[in-house]
């Protein structure tokens, strides 16, 4: 950083702020969430652009009066995304020659965040909301303005709950020191050409919230994203984000309000602009199930095929210069095709799309990944014959809050028991967003979408346990379950469960899974591997690269005389 301090060096011109600036990218209703190693730019693509042209229909333009940006809108595409979340330390100390900065936001391709045309998507990845953590309002600066030319605005995560954020005392960590978070976001915003904005959770006191909403407001930050939970409610506790306390905040402030939580369809999108009046909604989850749930119900694609959504996306990520990482490549593809896992009895799709990736170019990665979905696509034949060419997705239905939708359309994650937040992304900085499945119809009161307990098919889940892995041979398991595993284990006996319906006996499983057995847990846990193993394969790629730079450079500087010129042998 520069002499001066960022309190001193202001911006040189004025910038937009509150509903100016949020007319100036479009007023954005539609929104992707920040999600770690899941809101990469391929799928941020696929997300604006989710149908093959062919069969999509017609794009349209907005151009703010205010500014003379066009913004294209392809049908059921989201107005505005937010990147994965950025560790503001680690990318303003990484180096030009390091990979460390570019894994998050690649700086080098100078793709991410471009307007133009990419992978034949008009408007490319603009708009777009680059959000950093921490706690450190000159490194926050620093981080941010290595970005602010390629993105609309800068957004300051106040929400995440995991133990990562509070070791690290950033995210929803935070909420206890106002201070700070008034000088983070006012450092920001005086020293920035570009807003800032603040995403963050709720706090039990509903008059609390509302004044926490209105310092961001009155420290700078131009949009609000509210997330209904609080920070406790993560994992075993996560439950119904409160529609009522985002509507709170909503009438309380006089800058623009996005709303996040319980968004499993296109309904509850329409559902949650009505109740809580909030400008735009933002998802995650029921992004990550169907990147296309911003399509109309009167669209003939409504809840497409989920073949041609992984292909859409696979065509994005060939198209790139800027490389997709295989752990994210894997988590998205889990997720669509969720459904047929689910009936994939033997665990060999599972361990198909695991050890898939290898390669090294990109064609080549994307190509053992299409060999997947082709495999998949097979699968899938027989519900599309059934389905026949004239199917389309019923309504929900009024007892049970779902649709009921065949194996091979796009679809929500519907769980008999609340997420874990621990399992998927990225094990250091876990997705913040994730929300539990609840029906979409309204309780009783509309406004409030927090009680009663939530119900399955009208089995009460109960949100206060933490569940333990209910493996008993030979001796209790003492492990938590992760309640993302299809087979409610822990990682070791979903391995051994994948492994004994494999053909192994019992006691095979448990000592094959004992000496490092891989590819035989639930998608769920397998991604979180196969992503963790993918990090750590980027890691030491990353420092091997840099002492390659480190060990030339010394052999030019040994190389030169005093002046800097190559000395002759």
């Amino acid at each position: 950083m520069s002499s001066s301090s960022p309190a001193e060096a202001g911006p040189s011109k004025p910038k937009l702020g509150g509903y100016d600036f949020y007319h100036s990218i479009g007023s954005p209703k539609w929104v992707v969430a920040p999600m770690v190693d899941q809101s990469e730019m391929a799928w941020r693509l696929l997300s604006r652009s989710p149908l093959p042209p062919s069969i999509a229909g017609p794009s349209t333009s907005v151009t703010p009066a205010s500014t003379s940006k066009t913004y294209h809108r392809h049908p059921g595409g989201a107005h505005l995304c937010y990147t994965p979340m950025i560790h503001a330390k680690v990318f303003a100390q990484c180096r030009p020659e390091s990979r460390g900065g570019d894994g998050q936001f690649n700086l080098s391709f100078e793709e991410e965040g471009s307007s133009e045309t990419l992978a034949g998507i008009e408007g490319g990845d603009r708009p777009l909301i680059v959000q950093f953590c921490g706690n450190d309002p000159e490194v926050l600066v620093k981080a941010a303005r290595k970005v602010e030319h390629r993105c609309d605005a800068v957004d300051i995560n106040l929400g995440c709950p995991q133990g990562i954020a509070k070791r690290g005392n950033y995210g929803a960590f935070l909420q206890d020191d106002w201070d700070l978070i008034h000088r983070i976001i006012s450092t920001l915003h005086k020293n920035l050409s570009i807003p800032v904005t603040a995403k963050f959770r709720i706090f039990p006191e509903m008059d609390r919230t509302v004044a926490y909403a209105k310092m961001l407001e009155d420290a700078g930050a131009q949009i609000i994203t509210c997330h209904g939970r609080t920070r406790e409610m993560k994992g075993q506790l996560t439950g119904l984000a409160d529609w009522q306390a985002i509507r709170a905040v909503k009438q309380a402030v006089k800058i623009p309000v996005f709303a996040n939580g319980n968004i499993l369809y296109r309904d509850d999108v329409d559902r949650c602009m009505e109740v809580t009046g909030c400008d735009g909604v933002m998802t995650a989850e029921g992004n990550l199930s169907n990147p296309a749930i911003f399509l109309p119900p009167d669209h003939p694609h409504f809840h497409p095929n989920t073949v041609l959504l992984a292909r859409r996306y696979l065509d994005i990520v060939s198209s790139l210069q800027t490389p997709t990482a295989n752990s994210a490549i894997k988590s998205h593809l889990f997720r669509l095709f969720k459904p047929i896992l689910d009936q994939d009895d033997d665990g060999s799709l599972r361990q198909y799309i695991a050890r898939s990736g290898s390669g090294s170019t990109t064609e080549a990665r994307v190509t053992s990944f299409r060999e997947v979905v082709n495999e998949i696509e097979k699968r899938q034949q027989p519900a599309v014959d059934k389905a026949g060419p004239d199917w389309s997705p019923p309504p929900i239905d009024p007892m049970t809050g779902y649709r009921t939708l065949p194996v091979f359309s796009a679809q929500p994650l519907i769980r008999a028991s609340p997420i874990s937040t621990e399992i998927g992304g990225n094990e250091s900085f876990v997705d913040e967003e994730s929300t539990l499945n609840q029906p979409s119809t309204p309780p009783t009161d509309p406004t409030r979408v927090q009680t009663p307990t939530p119900s399955v098919n009208g089995s009460n889940i109960n949100i206060n346990i933490q569940v333990k892995c209910p493996h008993s041979d030979p001796t209790p398991c003492s492990a938590i379950a992760a309640s993302r595993c299809s087979r409610g284990l822990c990682l070791l006996h979903c391995r051994q469960e994948g492994a004994v319906e494999g053909g192994m006996t019992p006691s095979e499983a448990l000592a094959a899974v004992s000496a490092g057995l891989m590819g035989m847990g639930c998608e769920a846990h397998e991604s979180k591997e196969a992503a963790k193993r993918e990090r750590m394969a980027q890691k030491r790629k990353g420092r091997a690269e840099t002492k390659k730079v480190v060990k030339m450079r010394k052999v030019m500087k040994d190389g030169m005389d005093e002046e800097g010129i190559m000395k002759v042998a």
